[in-house]
């Protein structure tokens, strides 16, 4: 009986405390398993292991007391049933935990450290297919448990530093209540990884989302994490049949005539490149290459101020 309990508690202490996690794990956590339910089962498998400790002390202690070895046994036999019993009836809360273990571990590695270039957008705007353009090899397909579709992660090596550059799943124009657990994977890795973020424009309107859907989204997001080293990029200008020009008199609404340039357009200063033909790739490398260089001093000028602040 103490050789279970101990075998219990030991697995138990794999798995750590949620408190301690990265706050990165912290959301993958809880968009796979829910809210709540990795400390709730990880709860029962230690009630149940205290079940186990009580009884063992209890008949050990029935033990101790016989008279006879023939007693002795038959209390033995007594609480081995009686834990039998006990684990026949908790069994799942063990299958649970059995099946925790098993998701994380099928949990994609991402370096919590590592700079990372993060492809944001509507869904299917061409996110991927930069990430496949700009990544150093071949990206890899990282899957999760909460999708179907995998999300492409690659690695960028500039001056003998490696940094990460992974596409996210698209964000639609709506309040954060309602998005999916992958939108809500898109915020938390905006919201807890070193990112600098490459925004991704579809301007064509064969996206899903129409260019002022993206407008709207694109303002969101870059209100939210307009702190990050940021570069704008208009995808698939090969499709654009003429360049586009913007009249604006001195009578136009300043939201309106934004709008306007930015379905023409895209956000001043966007690149716009095209895949297909190439186009715009050469600058838009060397403008990444920039951006990453930049958020890698970011970093290290953190590191330096915290490793201040503790000496």
């Amino acid at each position: 009986m103490k050789e279970l309990a101990i075998s219990l508690r030991m697995y138990l202490e794999s798995f750590p405390k949620k408190k301690y996690l990265h706050p990165y794990e912290r959301s993958l956590i809880e968009l796979t398993l829910g809210d709540g339910n990795y400390e709730e089962v990880l709860g029962k498998v230690d009630a149940l292991r205290k079940k186990v400790v009580s009884v063992g002390k209890e008949h050990a202690s029935f033990c101790a007391k016989s008279l006879t070895k023939r007693e002795a046994e038959e209390r033995l036999s007594e609480g081995m049933k009686k834990i039998e019993e006990i684990f026949s009836q908790d069994a799942k809360v063990v299958d649970d935990l059995l099946h925790i273990a098993k998701t994380l571990r099928a949990m994609p590695v991402v370096d919590l450290e590592t700079p990372t270039l993060c492809l944001v957008g509507a869904p299917n705007v061409g996110k991927s297919s930069l990430v496949r353009t700009l990544s150093t090899g071949k990206p890899e397909v990282c899957n999760y448990p909460f999708t179907t579709r995998g999300i492409l992660m690659g690695h960028i090596v500039l001056n003998y530093q490696t940094f990460q550059v992974t596409d996210t799943p698209g964000l639609l124009k709506r309040c954060d209540e309602d998005r999916n657990n992958l939108e809500k994977l898109t915020l938390a890795v905006l919201s807890h990884l070193p990112t600098a973020i490459l925004y991704v424009h579809d301007l064509t309107g064969e996206c899903g989302s129409s260019p002022s859907e993206q407008f709207v989204i694109y303002k969101e997001i870059k209100e939210r994490f307009g702190d990050h080293l940021w570069l704008d990029v208009v995808s698939k200008c090969d499709l654009f049949q003429n360049s586009p020009v913007v009249f604006i008199t001195d009578n136009d609404d300043p939201g309106h005539v934004e709008l306007a340039r930015y379905r023409k357009l895209g956000p001043d200063g966007a690149i716009h490149v095209s895949v297909k033909t190439e186009e715009g790739l050469s600058e838009l490398k060397v403008k990444v290459h920039e951006l990453l260089t930049l958020q890698m001093d970011k970093i290290s000028e953190k590191s330096n101020q915290e490793n201040l602040v503790i000496s």
